[in-house]
């Protein structure tokens, strides 16, 4: 079984074994119809939050590029979208292994409240305690940033918004921005904010396409 997500939206799923499962904008997810090997397998492109139904003789893996997440019984959330260099697994409540890397030979147990953040650019792992609230706001429907580059904002508000984001990554720059931004903002306010505080940038907004421009020498 496919599910796909649109832009914009969220999606609650419930999984054949009774897991609960909440998806972002721009996300896909892919299990059987039943789950009848000994693992209980899924895979995820985009970011979901995951609450699982116990089963010890049966763990619970997430796939996604670069990382498996395995639980018995919890709650985490996993952001891996294609576009994005990085894989963030984070334990809200229970305990997980985290398998990263090459043929997954890395492996990380994450205690509740932390979160393993995978590079695969250059295949390093990193284990961060953030904000809970931060990690969940899209479950809120909230967008917030937090020390994040403009290529990553964009990237991020591309999931939120159903719209084609036209830039060139190169061009943008490097520095790092955090933003708090309330439930239901229109992408022209969200992206006037982000045009005041970057400087520099030309935004071009339609109803299909972002286009973001950025003069800065």
């Amino acid at each position: 079984v496919q599910t796909y997500c649109a832009a914009g939206d969220t999606r609650e799923i419930i999984l054949p074994d009774g897991t609960e499962v909440l998806l972002n904008g721009s996300t896909t997810i892919v299990y059987p119809e039943r789950f009848d090997s000994r693992d209980r397998e899924v895979v995820l492109i985009g970011e979901a939050n995951f609450k699982v139904a116990k089963d010890e003789a049966h763990p619970f893996i997430v796939k996604s590029d670069g990382v498996n997440v395995t639980a018995l019984g919890t709650e985490f959330n996993v952001k891996a979208y294609p576009g994005n260099s990085t894989v963030e697994s984070t334990l809200l409540e229970g305990k997980v292994k985290v398998n990263y890397g090459k043929d997954r030979a890395g492996e990380l147990i994450l205690a509740p409240s932390e979160q393993l953040i995978y590079d695969r650019t250059t295949n390093t792992a990193s284990i961060l305690r953030p904000h809970l609230n931060n990690v969940t706001a899209w479950q809120r429907g909230e967008l917030i940033f937090d020390n994040a580059t403009l290529a990553e904002i964009l990237c991020e508000l591309e999931t939120r918004f159903p719209r084609d984001f036209i830039y060139n990554a190169s061009s943008l720059p490097t520095d790092r921005y955090s933003f708090r931004f309330r439930k239901g903002m229109p992408i022209e306010e969200v992206m006037g904010i982000v045009s005041d505080v970057v400087g520099d940038l030309n935004v071009n907004i339609t109803d299909t396409t972002c286009r973001v421009q950025c003069h800065r020498s």
